[in-house]
């Protein structure tokens, strides 16, 4: 029994990690679109692929349910993912204005001389990438 709950809460989470991948893929696919067609081209099999792989996940109930091939075939999707992912970063990093990447709301960076120490007192609390952080 506590290994179908464990089966059932892993494959509950995973179509969540799906809900979320899939979420930002078409952020991803919306965003080029401002981008020339290779580009866009390349999102949009990113979105699609993460579709197929979210569309064989949905209906299983246990990982008995999943074949070889379906996980093999999931596991290539994604990796192909990635690296669509990779190049369009990389496009990005290279082509898009500074403004576009980092928009109109981005924090003032500040510079310190290498000789005057950060007094990382001032950084408790401060809210980071993956959620509230204290140092």
């Amino acid at each position: 029994l506590a290994t179908l709950q464990v089966e059932a809460r892993t494959l509950a989470m995973l179509r969540g990690l799906l809900r979320q991948l899939h979420a930002a893929c078409t952020r991803l696919a919306t965003g080029a679109r401002s981008f020339p067609s290779s580009v866009q081209e390349t999102a949009g099999h990113v979105q699609h692929g993460v579709e197929g792989v979210q569309a064989s996940l949905s209906h299983v109930r246990s990982f008995h349910d999943l074949s070889g091939l379906v996980l093999a075939q999931s596991r290539e999707t994604v990796m192909r993912a990635q690296l669509s992912v990779d190049e369009l970063l990389e496009y990005v990093g290279q082509h898009a204005p500074l403004p576009w990447l980092v928009g109109p709301f981005a924090p003032v960076l500040v510079e310190y001389p290498e000789d005057v120490p950060v007094e990382m007192a001032k950084w408790e609390g401060c809210i980071t990438v993956g959620g509230t952080h204290g140092v």
